[in-house]
């Protein structure tokens, strides 16, 4: 796929765009031999033009240019109904190219004086979003809102410690997860290093308040007992956990969770964590690389309950290869019998690096993955569950979402403060990204991606510069 755009107009923005339409073409250039390609030209008028598979589509409107921000919304639309006309396909979260659709949508209602017939009609209109997108988005933000969900002071922070090993991997998996015996063995290394970063960040957070810890992976449930009460203990003793508001191992794999380490995680304070069947499909748990069946999420569902730990959370998703509609709507029944505290629904997302990409493999036009998202939306309002976490990925099936749901006062807070950006959160171990957010601006800081550079250096990437990042929590 060819782009060229006017200066004003960024091309990144339109290859954005252009994977909804055209997953298949995602190698852009310059290099007009090719048929396929994209023009956006401005002067009185803006106009687009998209000539693909031996389709041409043209829209052109007279160029206002109000504001700064104009003249790419009126690409974006024209593009929208140009590539839709040739592809049939029109995203339902329109032109809104964001991850955080909820943020966006509580800035507008907050301007509107909190109308929300008014919001609702401003994120159609603007970014051409389907009217139940925008609904669902202005719902989390209020819900949340009317929760206080939102009140955070910048003295307080989270931690998210990366344990980034998993028993094996899934073939929709595209993180940075170590898997098989070669490389498992870098565990107690990777756990020695882990744990001096622990206490390095402890030195650095000891004014501030702590109000959440994620341990997340990976399979943080991959380690042993031993492993896992190093990095617990390790925890407790550089911070103050006594008064933080969320405790949260994600154990994920029913098979790597038993009695003994849910015992110990409850004897930490440890009071939500996760555990993820995907399906209950057990030809698809097989189909997707995943060594558990349906049995076994059971089995460590029902032992996490017995624990007493208090908020369990349950992933799925939908759109996996040998699902049917039928059973992805069997599935949320499913999830929603058991009564989980959390119920959070995920859209397949098939990246670069992972085995289906390589497979080649593509959900049927035929399925309606939004349809079905609609549907399991209902089913779990009707249930009692409430949306209140909201997140969207490059490609994801369909241009759909990720939601968490909830019962009441069970949300998530790391996620909200996470993904929302309201607060620091210190990020530890490997592939682990600390952001710094401070008089409303976010600073970043990368650790080594993989476990191996992790070990070998110095933790982040660029300690220099990152110690002066750093300092940016030490000023008034």
């Amino acid at each position: 796929m060819n782009i060229i755009t006017d200066k004003i107009i960024p091309e990144f923005y339109i290859q954005t765009f252009s994977l909804l339409f055209f997953p298949e073409d995602n190698n852009f250039s310059k290099n007009f031999e090719s048929k396929n390609h994209i023009i956006i030209s401005i002067d009185r008028n803006i106009t687009v033009k998209i000539c693909y598979n031996n389709k041409t589509a043209v829209k052109t409107e007279i160029f206002e240019n109000k504001t700064e921000n104009d003249p790419v919304i009126q690409a974006g639309k024209l593009f929208y109904k140009a590539a839709g006309e040739i592809t049939g396909i029109y995203p339902p979260w329109g032109i809104y190219t964001g991850i955080r659709p909820a943020v966006t949508a509580g800035d507008i209602l907050i301007k509107n004086d909190f109308n929300i017939e008014k919001t609702v009609k401003k994120l159609c209109g603007d970014y051409m979003m389907y009217k139940n997108k925008a609904e669902l988005a202005v719902e989390i933000f209020i819900n949340n809102f009317k929760r206080g969900l939102y009140d955070v002071r910048e003295n307080e922070y989270s931690l998210y410690i990366s344990i980034p090993f998993c028993p094996t991997r899934c073939k929709y998996c595209s993180f940075t997860s170590f898997t098989g015996p070669k490389l498992l063995k870098l565990i107690p290394e990777y756990i020695k290093k882990l744990t001096e970063e622990i206490e390095q960040t402890g030195k650095i957070t000891k004014n501030m308040n702590l109000k959440s810890v994620y341990i997340g992976g990976g399979t943080p449930t991959v380690l042993n007992c031993e492993s896992l009460k190093i990095i617990l203990n390790a925890v407790k003793n550089n911070f103050n956990i006594e008064y933080i508001n969320e405790y949260t191992v994600e154990c994920g794999r029913a098979d790597t969770i038993n009695e003994e380490k849910l015992i110990l995680l409850k004897s930490f304070g440890i009071d939500r964590i996760s555990v993820n069947p995907q399906t209950i499909n057990d030809d698809v748990l097989q189909k997707i690389g995943r060594i558990h069946t349906s049995e076994d999420f059971y089995r460590a569902f029902f032992a996490a309950k017995k624990s007493g730990i208090k908020n369990i959370n349950t992933d799925c998703i939908i759109g996996l290869p040998g699902e049917s509609r039928e059973s992805m709507i069997n599935t949320i029944n499913t999830l929603i019998d058991l009564k989980p505290e959390n119920i959070t629904v995920h859209s397949l997302c098939i990246k670069k690096s992972s085995e289906l990409k390589k497979e080649k493999y593509e959900i049927s036009k035929n399925m309606n993955l939004n349809e079905i998202a609609e549907k399991y939306y209902k089913i779990l309002i009707n249930s009692g569950y409430k949306p209140y976490y909201l997140y969207r990925q490059k490609y994801t099936a369909e241009n759909l979402e990720n939601i968490g749901f909830c019962l009441d006062d069970h949300e998530c807070l790391y996620n909200i403060y996470m993904m929302d950006e309201l607060q620091t959160i210190f990020g530890m171990g490997a592939g682990a990204i600390t952001k710094i957010v401070k008089n409303k601006k976010i600073e970043r800081i990368a650790n080594y991606k993989y476990p191996y550079e992790y070990i070998e250096n110095d933790f982040q990437i660029n300690k220099e510069s990152n110690n002066i990042k750093l300092k940016i929590l030490r000023e008034e």
